[in-house]
């Protein structure tokens, strides 16, 4: 590659990491079964000529790693003025999550998808600078791995709620908890914690409540009192708030049916 086509290759994809970020609408509230593998397609193809320049540049440059740091700045700095422009913490804290959530959904399992000699490492440049700046713990993965997740069933409890009132396991609510889960809950430490204590005592939960005769009348308190709350909390993503109700839900639960 020449000086001219390498310069041409760099500028596009860096200017290119702009539409990669910025160019996923509600990225939280689309990531469902039914619609990401579209989604996601459609990204990726869109997307291809800029990650196509990345590993052109990658693998005809002699400073491999400074252009895979180059990248990874370019990407943070990119997100720091929209951040910054939010005076509201909660609401900061929300696009911080829609960042995130492009990130780990669109932006990393796009490039990895390339397949190219700079997908990992420029990946990984990504995700270090990205969580060291924001202080946040995003991660990566291919698209192949996050599409085998939707076809896990995890959430005992929140599952054979749905199931008691007849919806299917991929119902949109079963769909938009497991997100939350899988997203905000599993990015923090406290939500790691969270979540391990859930899956520690939740299928004995279960089996209890389903010994009892009034078990429907049991499921449909918990749906009334903390999930369908949990739901219209994140669609209004007030994030904290489901955390809390969802802490309120594991604590009340373990208490009735573990103490």
């Amino acid at each position: 590659m020449d000086a001219t086509a390498y310069e041409e290759a760099s500028k596009q994809a860096l200017e290119g990491l702009e539409s990669m970020l910025f160019g996923v609408e509600n990225p939280m509230v689309q990531f469902k079964r039914a619609s990401y593998p579209e989604l996601f397609q459609s990204y990726y193809q869109k997307h291809e000529p800029v990650i196509a320049a990345m590993e052109n540049v990658y693998q005809s440059g002699e400073d491999q790693q400074g252009w895979c740091q180059q990248l990874a700045v370019r990407l943070a700095d990119l997100a720091e003025g929209p951040l910054k422009a939010i005076e509201k913490k909660s609401k900061r804290e929300d696009q911080q999550l829609n960042f995130n959530m492009v990130l780990a959904t669109y932006l990393f399992p796009a490039i990895l998808e390339y397949r190219g000699r700079c997908s990992g490492p420029v990946t990984d440049a990504m995700v270090e600078v990205w969580n060291k700046r924001y202080k946040v713990n995003v991660g990566k993965a291919t698209y192949e791995k996050i599409e085998e997740g939707f076809h896990r069933k995890f959430c005992y409890i929140t599952t054979a709620v749905c199931e008691s009132l007849g919806k299917e396991d991929d119902c949109y609510e079963l769909e938009l908890l497991r997100h939350y889960r899988d997203t905000y809950l599993m990015g923090t430490r406290e939500g790691r914690a969270l979540v391990e204590e859930y899956y520690d005592i939740a299928p004995t939960i279960v089996t209890r409540i389903n010994r009892q005769e009034n078990r429907a009348q049991v499921y449909q308190q918990i749906w009334n009192e903390y999930l369908k709350p949990c739901i219209r909390y994140i669609e209004g993503q007030n994030l904290q708030e489901c955390e809390s109700c969802y802490t309120d839900m594991v604590l009340e639960l373990k208490g009735r049916y573990i103490a």
